[in-house]
């Protein structure tokens, strides 16, 4: 039917055809946003004439290599107001890598960069070699040079050793060989015990590094990092690479991979082997995103067997120092002609596969892809799958749904867990790793709260940087955060203990002004809570949030603005 679809699609978050969009909140809903970071660089000094009030790249007569700006009449003759409040970058290091375009007072003295102390910053200073600039942050590791970078796009880098372990698998899959890899060198890897601790789970956007160490800081054991796309990082992708960076306070570290493909996988593993710091490798196979089936990857490798065992086996034998683990959900989708028992779910038949294939530790989400988040995680089938393991040696971490520490104990006494790993309780309430250690309810204060808002928003200015850029990046993922922390009600206003992650409160009045904003779900009070830290937002700005939890989404009559909120500066 050609006329199909005409005159429709004009609400919010609808597609042509009137419906609603899955994976509904894309990046053109953000192009606003995009614009203004243009003009924001634009408007910007050179980097190192900035920091170090010269570029060691023009000479004399304002001429060379760098293609930065280095008119500084012309930049502080059109910088906005500083924000009024003490660099919180230069009060933790002492220095503002940042310099003359950091948005902050405290370290401009006569159009020139000085240190805590008020002495002017030269290429010659100390500092440079102490605090090399906003591209290197202070005690972050696996920040990768150019010439890295530059050897995975070129396709140079040398991955002899992870062809060689691909080849073996073929040669079993043809049926030339009988073993699947043939003789598998002895490994150097350290022992992975996750049992009794506390895991944050790897989480698209709102799990950023400023966002762990929060974590961290609130008593979790073990972070993971984002997902990092394999093949990305194989083209030398720097938006992906940066998803590997770790912090020095995260203790146990480890970055998770995502990827279909048995070559490629393998060879990521070898590039993580040799030139990235963390303490464990795990692969994804529980995104329900259509953008990774498509690849063959996330939650759909668990539909594609053999693929998987390819994955695990070269992984985990080009993996010489580092353990390799893997985390997924019930199923892909339900299979009920294959697998009648336990509803079509079949995790409970690959646990007992992966333990021969080579993981160190596996991570079970009780949910199916298919079930998103719309219905309560599955612990009694957990147990099922607990059951059935032949390695009781290797950990068997578990999540869903944990939001109290009574839930996290629960789970460990009776379900055959040895971890329990936090998703969207932490984003709701990161001091919950602080309730798990001490078993105790905490009835947090919103003073408290705000000083964990502030702790992110000076980890962000420390990991993105202090200028225009990186404070709107700063405000960017700390409300991608606070769209979580929102639903948070205070424990002292509930009427029945424990909160359970899938209640539905309604609106409430606080116990003070903030904790009432704090509250709130409208996307106006989050930006107004991000002004208090991070200065006004700019002309232009909309928020639309990235992560829609369908778990909860609010009963249809209450709905405003459709399926989306936007905010204008």
């Amino acid at each position: 039917d050609k006329g199909k679809g005409k005159g429709k699609g004009k609400g919010k978050g609808k597609g042509k055809d009137g419906k609603r969009q899955r994976g509904m909140n894309k990046n053109k809903d953000r192009a606003a946003n995009a614009d203004a970071m243009k003009m924001v660089r634009a408007g910007q000094l050179c980097s190192r004439m900035a920091y170090l009030n010269g570029c060691c790249q023009q000479d004399a007569e304002g001429k060379g290599k760098c293609k930065g700006s280095h008119d500084l009449e012309a930049f502080f003759a059109g910088k906005p107001a500083a924000i009024e409040e003490p660099c919180p970058v230069l009060k933790s290091l002492g220095v503002c890598p940042a310099g003359l375009n950091c948005r902050y007072q405290g370290h401009i003295t006569d159009q020139k960069n000085v240190d805590r102390e008020g002495v002017v910053l030269t290429p010659e200073s100390p500092w440079a070699a102490k605090v090399q600039g906003m591209g290197h942050p202070v005690g972050e590791t696996n920040v990768f040079d150019y010439e890295m970078v530059g050897k995975l796009r070129k396709k140079v880098f040398d991955f002899s050793r992870s062809i060689e372990v691909s080849k073996a698998w073929q040669r079993y899959c043809s049926g030339a060989s009988d073993q699947p890899l043939g003789a598998i060198v002895e490994t150097e890897r350290k022992t992975l015990d996750f049992r009794g601790k506390s895991v944050l789970a790897p989480l698209t956007t709102v799990g950023n590094l400023p966002f762990r160490r929060l974590c961290v800081k609130l008593g979790c054991d073990v972070t993971v990092g984002e997902m990092a796309l394999s093949s990305s990082i194989l083209e030398g992708a720097p938006s992906e690479l940066s998803l590997l960076r770790r912090h020095e306070s995260e203790k146990c570290f480890g970055i998770q991979l995502a990827g279909g493909d048995v070559e490629n996988m393998a060879r990521v593993a070898q590039f993580v082997d040799e030139q990235v710091d963390c303490d464990f490798v795990d692969i994804n196979c529980g995104c329900p995103l259509d953008e990774l089936h498509r690849r063959g990857a996330g939650s759909r490798l668990m539909a594609r067997t053999k693929a998987m065992e390819g994955i695990v086996r070269c992984m985990s034998t080009v993996l010489k120092t580092k353990p390799l683990t893997l985390k997924m959900r019930t199923a892909d989708h339900e299979d009920l002609k294959k697998y009648p028992e336990f509803g079509g779910r079949y995790a409970h038949k690959l646990l007992p596969q992966l333990e021969q294939w080579g993981v160190s530790a596996i991570t079970l989400h009780g949910r199916t892809a298919r079930q998103r988040y719309t219905k309560l995680a599955d612990w009694n089938y957990v147990n099922e799958c607990s059951k059935g393991r032949t390695d009781t040696s290797i950990p068997f971490v578990a999540c869903g749904d944990v939001l109290s520490w009574e839930e996290a104990d629960e789970h460990l006494a009776d379900h055959g867990v040895d971890a329990i790993m936090v998703g969207r309780g932490a984003l709701m309430k990161p001091w919950l790793f602080t309730e798990m250690k001490e078993k105790r309810h905490w009835d947090i204060s919103a003073n408290e709260r705000f000083d964990m808002i502030r702790d992110f928003t000076n980890y962000g200015l420390e990991h993105w940087g202090a200028d225009a850029r990186g404070v709107e990046t700063t405000r960017r993922f700390l409300l991608e955060w606070l769209s979580f922390t929102c639903r948070y009600v205070p424990i002292g206003l509930l009427e029945q203990m424990p909160p359970k992650i899938n209640w539905r409160p309604r609106p409430y009045i606080g116990r003070s002004d903030l904790e009432t904003k704090l509250g709130s779900t409208s996307a106006n009070d989050w930006v107004e809570i991000t002004e208090m830290l991070l200065g006004k937002v700019p002309e232009g700005f909309a928020f639309v949030p990235k992560h829609k939890s369908n778990a909860y989404e609010a009963p249809k009559d209450e709905k405003q603005g459709e399926e989306m909120q936007d905010v204008q500066g």
